[in-house]
């Protein structure tokens, strides 16, 4: 019998149900034939193999009938069948987050699709589109079978104003708060108490979602208080609110203070470090403690009252202390503290010396002297040839008294530059201060000629002004050569007395001016003199006879006698000492009572010369070295 020539029909039961399960699918099949009659004659299933081919995924299947031959059936019979996609309308649709956070941006959380137990794959199973998902409120999630199922399932989300942490701080009378800024948040409101888990309300509203900051200055001082803060974005007309921000405690106290610097004390101290703080608002004092590990037990020093600055007198020379402060602000009689500082580090070490500006260059040696280092056990001094080059150790000074020494056998023309540091030696260690000031021996310097100590620039010329090189010193003595008209001012040179010219000037003695030796024993500002006229910065040498300007009709710079000015240089006194304004103020400023004054006469003018005064016009009635005529001169343009 061949079933296929016989007349044979494949019959598929229930095809119209047929759906992907994800594994085989073989329905039920039977073979017939239908005669005239409409009767039909069921083949055997004994008689003929059965076999399915393309039947897992949705689509079109097919079955394979084959007659057996050794059951006398031969031919061969195919049917399709259709596989229908399974239907997501029961599915289980998960969110990864039902609450999202508004970004702005259209927000996508991630789904979990699952049907019959079966976790289900996105974009193979099935596609994702989101709807009403960028502003606050609640979007929609539609997920649409395909490929292998159908239809559509359904889920939701909320979209939400974001939220923050709240960080806090205070000063005495306010406490500051502060808070991230939320995406999109219209503004926040800000909620306070004085208990932690009740009896909040709102003290704040912040109408700016760019503002995260907020100060609440109706606080009471040593109260403790908690915040908590929200966003807010408006949607429509109505505010739609985020989550409550984790709460903040905070006491109101002074703020904390920062130790700036630690440093040993001075060069009078060896044992003591001063330690330096920030002022707080509203601290009536502050209390200073001290560790000898950064991590250490901190012991309080001292409290102090209204200062920035302590001095740690207890510590020996080269231990390390650590150092925290912390502000103090009296509620009655109460001391409230504030939060300790960080800590910062000082070590007691000899002070630091400073190379003195009378140490002394000469061509071919510099006389260093430096201040005394209290405690100090020597000096070390180093040297370079050039500003920032290497220094080298060129002497140890091993006696801490000793504040000078002459480094002898330089090259004449060499810049040299010289370092000092003291040190104190504690159980065979050298402990080490700063370092000095630089100082510099240039190729001027000093020479000794003819018993006299002067001074040469660089260019080998002699500088007829040294009053700003060795500055202002202790006393003078003071010589007037009569005969040439020329004054020279000398200062000490140690124990070699006055042999220093500081500087000269030009004069107008008399006949009438003594020869001798006088000391000082006045000062005026203006003085009457014979006329009357009157002269400016008058020191009396003797008697009737004075150091004193050029003199004036009145009491007035603008009255100066203008022959007498051009006569400087001649002797044509009454006897005092006439001298340009600003050389008689040189004296009055500088020269104290009791300088030595002597007046000799001799045909040498002296070391510096004799200076030459310039002559004035008619017009010219005020001295132009007088510097309370100065603004005359700078008006008229003559000197």
């Amino acid at each position: 019998m061949d079933i296929k020539s016989d007349g044979y029909e494949i019959q598929i039961a229930d095809s119209a149900s047929i759906t992907y399960t994800g594994k085989e699918v073989t329905p039920a099949i039977k073979v017939v034939r239908t005669d005239e009659s409409k009767e039909e004659t069921v083949l055997d299933e004994n008689k003929y193999e059965t076999a399915y081919s393309d039947n897992v995924n949705a689509g079109t299947a097919k079955v394979t009938v084959k007659g057996k031959e050794n059951e006398g059936v031969t031919g061969e019979l195919t049917k399709e069948f259709t596989i229908s996609p399974a239907s997501l309308k029961d599915a289980a649709v998960t969110v990864a987050n039902k609450s999202a956070t508004y970004t702005g941006t259209a927000v996508k959380p991630a789904v979990t699709v699952e049907l019959g137990g079966k976790v289900l794959k996105e974009n193979t199973d099935y596609k994702v589109s989101y709807a009403n998902n960028k502003n606050v409120g609640t979007a929609e999630i539609t997920v649409t079978g395909i490929g292998n199922y159908t239809d559509t399932a359904k889920a939701t989300f909320s979209i939400v104003v974001g939220t923050s942490d709240i960080k806090t701080s205070s000063v005495y009378n306010k406490v500051s708060l502060s808070w991230g800024k939320v995406t999109g948040a219209s503004g926040y409101k800000i909620y306070r108490s004085t208990s932690k888990d009740s009896g909040y309300k709102a003290i704040k509203t912040v109408k700016s979602g760019a503002t995260v900051n907020y100060n609440d200055t109706k606080v009471t001082f040593n109260q403790t208080y908690y915040y908590k803060v929200r966003a807010y974005r408006i949607v429509g007309d109505k505010a739609v609110f985020g989550e409550y921000s984790p709460v903040s405690k905070q006491k109101v106290k002074v703020g904390t203070s920062s130790v700036k610097r630690t440093a040993s004390a001075s060069t009078t101290s060896y044992n003591a470090v001063t330690v330096k703080w920030s002022k707080v608002n509203g601290a009536n004092g502050y209390k200073v403690y001290r560790s000898t590990s950064v991590n250490g037990t901190y012991k309080a020093l001292k409290v102090i009252a209204n200062a920035t600055s302590y001095t740690d007198k207890t510590t020996t020379c080269g231990t390390t202390y650590y150092y925290k402060v912390r502000a103090y602000r009296l509620s009655g009689k109460t001391k409230c503290y504030g939060d300790l500082s960080k800590a910062k580090s000082g070590r007691a070490l000899p002070g630091t010396t400073t190379i003195k500006a009378s140490s002394e260059c000469f061509q071919t040696k510099v006389n260093l002297k430096w201040v005394k280092v209290y405690g100090a056990s020597g000096y070390e001094i180093y040297r370079s040839t050039s500003k920032s080059g290497k220094y080298t150790l060129v002497k140890n000074i091993k006696s801490g008294r000793t504040v000078k020494w002459t480094n002898s056998g330089l090259k004449k023309g060499q810049y040299y530059y010289y370092k000092i540091r003291a040190y104190r030696t504690v159980d065979g260690k050298k402990l080490y201060g700063g370092y000095s000031n630089r100082f510099r021996k240039g190729t001027a310097g000093w020479k000794y000629i003819n018993g006299l100590k002067l001074y040469y620039d660089a260019q080998g010329k002699l500088v007829k002004d040294v009053s700003k090189i060795i500055g202002k010193q202790s006393s003078y003595v003071i010589k007037v050569n009569k005969k040439m008209n020329v004054v020279t001012v000398y200062a000490k040179d140690g124990d070699n007395g006055y042999i220093i010219p500081v500087k000269s000037f030009v004069c107008s003695g008399g006949a009438a001016t003594p020869v001798g030796t006088f000391y000082t024993p006045a000062k005026y500002r203006w003085q009457t003199l014979m006329g009357p006229c009157y002269g400016q910065w008058c020191t009396r040498i003797h008697g009737g006879v004075l150091f004193h300007s050029v003199f004036y009709s009145t009491r007035s710079n603008s009255t100066l006698s203008v022959n007498a000015y051009n006569k400087l240089g001649t002797t044509c006194s009454h006897g005092c000492v006439r001298l340009r304004a600003g050389d008689a103020k040189w004296i009055y400023d500088n020269c104290r009572l009791r300088t030595k004054v002597i007046i000799y006469n001799s045909s040498s003018v002296g070391p510096f010369g004799k200076p030459k005064a310039a002559k004035l016009a008619s017009w010219h009635t005020w001295d132009p070295t007088d510097p309370t005529a100065r603004s005359k001169c700078k008006a008229r343009g003559c000197h």
